[in-house]
């Protein structure tokens, strides 16, 4: 076997592996590829970190929101019970005027009813009011005929007041009656 490698060594080639000559702007291009390959990996890494970042800032964000909600959950709870009793207060209120409505409908047709009662009674007391004054005006006028007629007989029988004489004057005028005549 030996002899066989032997024979196999003398034709073999050994080849070395050469490094090809750059342009310029091959060399350019091969440094900027490096470059931007280690920038990419390093967004990467700080993309990575400020996600990190972030998500431990939303945890403790988390635990504020939880806190401030705990806090706020028995502010909550009397604020709705007392949405509740005012909804209640003014059921009942709503209810209230409603019967008071319904009261005061009542008492102003009980109102209206009793002003036209009084209405037709004071119609029949000016009617009966002015029969008796025409009446009272037909005595007034036969009383002063009659009165007349008294005064011209007493007079044609000497029974009266003479013409000529007048009553006594009283001097104090607080002793006078105090009369006048409507004509």
């Amino acid at each position: 076997m030996l002899l066989l490698q032997l024979a196999v060594a003398a034709d073999t080639v050994l080849v070395r592996q050469v490094t090809p000559v750059r342009s310029a702007f091959e060399q350019v291009v091969f440094v900027a590829s490096g470059l931007t390959s280690i920038l990419t990996l390093l967004v990467v890494l700080v993309i990575l970190l400020v996600l990190l970042a972030m998500r431990q800032a939303a945890a403790g964000l988390k635990e504020k929101l939880d806190e401030v909600l705990a806090e706020l959950r028995p502010l909550t709870r009397n604020a709705n019970a007392a949405s509740a009793d005012i909804r209640a207060a003014a059921a009942t209120a709503k209810e209230m005027v409603d019967e008071s409505r319904e009261t005061v409908a009542m008492a102003n047709e009980r109102v209206r009813e009793t002003v036209d009662e009084l209405a037709d009674r004071v119609d029949e007391l000016s009617e009966m009011l002015a029969k008796i004054t025409r009446a009272a005006t037909r005595v007034a006028g036969i009383a002063g005929t009659a009165m007349g007629g008294i005064k011209a007989g007493a007079r044609a029988l000497g029974l009266g007041r003479k013409k000529g004489k007048k009553p006594p004057r009283v001097r104090d005028a607080d002793a006078r009656p105090r009369l006048r005549r409507r004509d």
